[in-house]
């Protein structure tokens, strides 16, 4: 069992000690939550590119005062990428993997654009501490070493993937990421180099070479933006979530389906959370999408089935009380496979969420956003706020609810809400996926599948804010994160 973080200071939970380190070296340095959350980022880009980095997407929510912001760096499909057209290249459904399933990354202008708005101390001074990690090196992880171990195969089918990771070694050993840390120190001086300058121009011409269709204008033509979370009123508690193309209303939809449950680890419980998530999940497959793509009258079928995403979520609150959630994604681990081998920039396959269905509310259109599975989850009552965040892919909204439920409907506190055994429904397979310790049975009506405790059915982490000042971090048993903080 993981320990947690408490302190009146400030406090950084993220899947990596080396990451909630530096960003609270920041704090101590009087930057602000956002700064650094920059850091966080940043540095969990260097550290574990196979969860997610400047190839991938980005959101946050960033509470200040008495408002909560969302920031939105979710990416669109290129121009050139139509359903004709791959149709035409002979394909029936989007491709899972490959230049073809690469979506416009989101996620440095969404970093730049959330700090610009609220952060305090140098951008560029902040990128350059993670460019000095990528350039002098740092200890292998166990979360990279064994990625590497697994897809060894997949990443040796593209010459940039191949020269990039290959040569990792196991936990401990010293690995440098120079290609990385020439794109941030450029980033640090212009945060547009990376959609308008020679590290979008390789981009482009990468993927193009690879087979794809990503051109200099998608690039060019991106932005970030900064608008609006959703909330909802749930168990007293005024529940922030990320608004569509996110999934986050899903979250949401759950919580508010939830009246009675049984027991935490109880049978009737694990019958509840089917039944709310097949009437959330039936929703979310009919409506959620790009918003400025929805017809609300279509009947639609419900998305390609997909597995767990390789994703990391992180949690600031600074002395004042700050508080930003953070997440970040390629989406599967190492993405798209294709890393652009000058700036060793990995590519996300997003697109992969399209459907070629025409008929279908999240099918493939030019510069459309995909039905997107990041999101991130605030809780406040009266002056309490809980940060909540996890990897998990299309079972994200089961494992917030299941999150929640542990520490509002059950009680318990912060480090055994997350410690506590989990399960969640997968819908395109009917298959109910629980760790030891949950109770089952076939009377269920669905296919069973017991992992391990403590398995990988997401890596969360969580914060706390409380009204007396204190805040309080956890990470999961089922990563190798860390907490740290100032006091």
């Amino acid at each position: 069992m993981r320990h947690p973080y408490m302190t009146y200071g400030g406090v950084v939970a993220s899947e990596h000690y080396l990451a909630s380190t530096l960003a609270s070296e920041v704090l101590r340095e009087g930057g602000n939550a956002v700064d650094a959350a920059v850091m966080t980022s940043l540095s969990l880009s260097v550290l574990l590119p196979h969860l997610g980095g400047l190839g991938g997407d980005f959101f946050a929510l960033v509470r200040i005062g008495s408002e909560v912001k969302f920031v939105d760096g979710s990416g669109p499909s290129p121009l050139g990428l139509s359903r004709e057209e791959l149709v035409r290249r002979g394909f029936r459904e989007m491709p899972s993997t490959g230049p073809l399933s690469i979506t416009v990354p989101g996620y440095v202008d969404a970093l730049h654009t959330m700090w610009r708005s609220y952060g305090t101390m140098d951008w560029g001074e902040l990128v350059s501490r993670a460019a000095r990690i990528a350039r002098e090196g740092f200890p292998v992880s166990k979360s990279l070493s064994k990625a590497v171990d697994l897809h060894r195969e997949f990443l040796s089918a593209d010459p940039g993937s191949s020269r990039t990771y290959l040569d990792i070694g196991k936990q401990g050993s010293r690995k440098r990421f120079e290609g990385l840390a020439s794109a941030l120190e450029r980033i640090a001086e212009d945060p547009r180099d990376f959609y308008e300058g020679d590290i979008a121009s390789r981009i482009a011409s990468y993927v193009r070479e690879r087979g794809g269709v990503l051109s200099p204008e998608d690039l060019a033509s991106y932005r970030a933006g900064v608008g609006q979370p959703i909330r909802a009123r749930v168990w007293g508690y005024e529940a922030y979530e990320m608004p569509p193309p996110t999934q986050g209303i899903t979250t949401l939809h759950m919580m508010m389906l939830t009246e009675e449950l049984g027991g935490p680890s109880s049978l009737d419980r694990v019958r509840r959370l089917m039944e709310i998530a097949r009437m959330a999940y039936a929703m979310r497959d009919r409506y959620v999408t790009d918003p400025r793509y929805v017809e609300m009258k279509e009947l639609m079928t419900s998305l390609p089935p997909r597995g767990s995403d390789d994703t990391t979520f992180f949690a600031v609150i600074d002395p004042e009380g700050m508080i930003v959630a953070g997440i970040q994604s390629i989406f599967t681990a190492f993405g798209s496979g294709l890393t652009e081998p000058r700036y060793q920039v990995t590519l996300n396959c997003r697109g992969s969420s399209f459907s070629l269905d025409e008929n279908h509310v999240n099918r493939l259109e030019p510069g459309k956003r995909t039905l997107h599975t990041l999101s991130a989850l605030l809780l406040n009552l009266s002056r309490d706020w809980y940060v909540i965040g996890t990897s998990g892919g299309h079972f994200r909204p089961q494992l917030h609810w299941w999150i929640s439920t542990n520490l509002l409907k059950y009680g318990m506190d912060c480090q055994e809400a997350l410690d506590f055994p989990r399960a969640y429904l997968d819908l395109s397979s009917n298959t109910l996926v629980a760790e030891e310790g949950i109770e089952l049975s076939d009377s269920l009506g669905v296919k069973i599948k017991v992992e391990k405790y403590p398995s990988r059915l997401g890596v969360a982490a969580l914060a706390l804010l409380r009204e007396d000042n204190l805040k309080v971090g956890c990470v999961d048993v089922r990563g190798d994160g860390g907490c740290s903080g100032t006091y």
